[in-house]
């Protein structure tokens, strides 16, 4: 005969198996698709002393694909660095931290150096209209 505490956290178990289920899968994100969430500038330091300011979305946590051995694919990425290599693509950025953006990110792949901030670099993005 089973213990009726033994019984209970097993009816426990079952009931919230779904909802564990469902926090272990993560929407997908490839190259293409549109990533949105609330757009914050990063000051850090590179470890040899430079100073970065990296773009970042934060967003609900992506999946990113099975194949790059630098994800942590049981926790998905939530921090989105885009890449703003002129000042032309600050400029457009600025007026908007803080606020909620969605981009087109055309390439992009799990952090890899201390250079990126975040986790996952979009080197290639388009801001899309509200």
């Amino acid at each position: 005969m089973l213990a009726p505490r033994f019984v209970a956290a097993l009816i426990v178990m079952m009931l919230l198996a779904p909802w564990i289920a469902a926090a272990a899968e993560f929407e997908p994100i490839k190259e293409g698709d549109t990533l949105t969430g609330k757009l914050r500038l990063v000051p850090t330091r590179h470890p040899n002393g430079t100073r970065i300011e990296a773009y970042q979305i934060v967003s609900k946590p992506r999946a990113m694909p099975k194949g790059d051995d630098f994800c942590n694919h049981d926790k998905g990425a939530t921090t989105f660095h885009l890449v703003t290599m002129t000042n032309a693509l600050r400029k457009q950025l600025d007026p908007l931290l803080g606020k909620t953006i969605s981009v087109k990110a055309i390439a992009l792949h799990c952090s890899e150096t201390a250079w990126h901030i975040g986790d996952v670099v979009v080197h290639q993005w388009e801001l899309l209209p509200k």
